[in-house]
């Protein structure tokens, strides 16, 4: 359970040290009698592809699973390719959208670089929402539209009430209220906007990157398909960034040297958050553990996610089990060592590229020149 003990009292305010942060809770007698009706063996804040895997794994194991996700569908800003490289199999109700067999990366000056791919595209709101009612059907609780808000003794409190759990996974994402509570250094954060484009020209089973400091300074535009002529239209720009990324895209999307192949109808416009400082060096925390975005899991270059969080999912909910099953909370730190020796190599790699990508980001001429070295489907990148 979290160790907790009393910092300072003032005002009727009591500060708690969790495991070394302090989190300000406040009427701690009525947070522990609330407490008690609501009791859970894990808490899950966030129900994106991290926190229904974890909820998942544990619930079909049969222990009682609560997740709490503050909003009532998907606000994901990226494209939603998977690749058929992970073991996992899609639940019912997945829409895929295209398969992707070709992934041509364009330098500045257009010329392009074609690497071979085998991975889909998926509609992310019911891609997210199939793999929540998953963890719904194999016996979890989930609570839509309650965004956490604290934690509390022995649990957390969020929009409509307060829960107890033994366990508590913070899967809600790079801008992650579970990290902020427990003093976590904020990540850096690379933000993106994304259109649904219809009526457009499209590659078939091709999805295209393209890189220019005038559009997209510190990261890269988008085109995922979805159909014949539409496509998810969407890219991510850093601090490097004068404008917002949807002015960038706009700007792109009526401006470019392919913005003829880009006039079609917008029908669905998403905005949002990715991180892009790495893999977090600490991801338990007691009883607490972290997953997906607010791991940093997410690739610092490309901005891949989903992959990772399920795996970490996966391995989360495993580790958690055995921590219940042996009332052993040491136990979770397993998860952490498990996750360094899985991802922490690949994403230091990337992060490095990431510093490297940063001194070329503004300016097309070193872009031009300097490209494979930063961008994973060039052999310079692996080099």
């Amino acid at each position: 359970m979290i160790n907790q003990k009393n910092k300072e009292k003032s005002d009727g305010i009591i500060l708690k040290v969790y495991n070394g942060a302090a989190i300000r809770i406040q009427n701690i007698k009525y947070h522990i009698s609330r407490c008690i009706a609501m009791n859970y063996d894990l808490i899950v804040a966030g129900a994106g592809p991290g926190g229904s895997m974890t909820a998942s794994v544990v619930a079909q194991a049969g222990y009682r699973v609560l997740v709490v996700e503050k909003n009532t569908s998907s606000r994901s800003p990226c494209a939603g390719y998977i690749n058929n490289t992970i073991n996992f199999e899609l639940p019912d109700n997945c829409i895929i959208q295209s398969k992707i067999r070709k992934m041509r990366t364009y330098y500045p000056d257009l010329s392009y670089h074609d690497f071979q791919l085998n991975g889909f595209v998926v509609d992310r709101p019911s891609f997210d929402m199939a793999l929540a009612l998953k963890s719904k059907e194999l016996g979890a609780h989930i609570k839509w539209g309650s965004p956490l808000i604290d934690l509390i003794p022995g649990g957390v409190r969020y929009y409509g009430g307060e829960a107890c759990g033994k366990i508590i996974v913070g899967a809600d994402g790079v801008f992650s209220k579970i990290a902020s509570l427990m003093g976590v250094d904020k990540q850096r954060v690379a933000f993106c906007a994304q259109y649904h484009l219809r009526g457009i020209e499209v590659l078939p089973d091709t999805c295209e990157i393209l890189f220019d400091a005038d559009y997209a300074p510190g990261g890269y535009v988008w085109i995922y398909p979805t159909g014949e002529n539409s496509a998810k239209v969407g890219l991510g720009v850093t601090e490097a960034g004068t404008r917002s990324p949807r002015e960038y895209l706009d700007a792109f999307i009526s401006e470019s040297i392919i913005a003829k192949r880009l006039n079609g109808e917008k029908t669905e416009y998403i905005t949002g958050g990715l991180p892009v400082s790495g893999l977090r060096k600490k991801l338990c925390y007691g009883n607490i553990l972290l997953v997906g975005d607010s791991a940093g899991m997410a690739d610092p270059v490309t901005g891949a996610g989903i992959n990772n969080a399920l795996l970490a999912g996966g391995i989360a909910g495993k580790t958690i089990i055995n921590a219940l099953e042996n009332n052993d909370m040491t136990l979770l730190g397993q998860y952490e060592i498990k996750i360094n020796r899985l991802l922490a190599r690949p994403l230091t790699r990337s992060l490095d590229k990431r510093k490297n990508l940063d001194k070329y980001c503004t300016s097309n001429e070193l872009l031009q020149e300097h490209l494979p070295e930063v961008w994973v489907t060039f052999r310079k990148y692996w080099v």
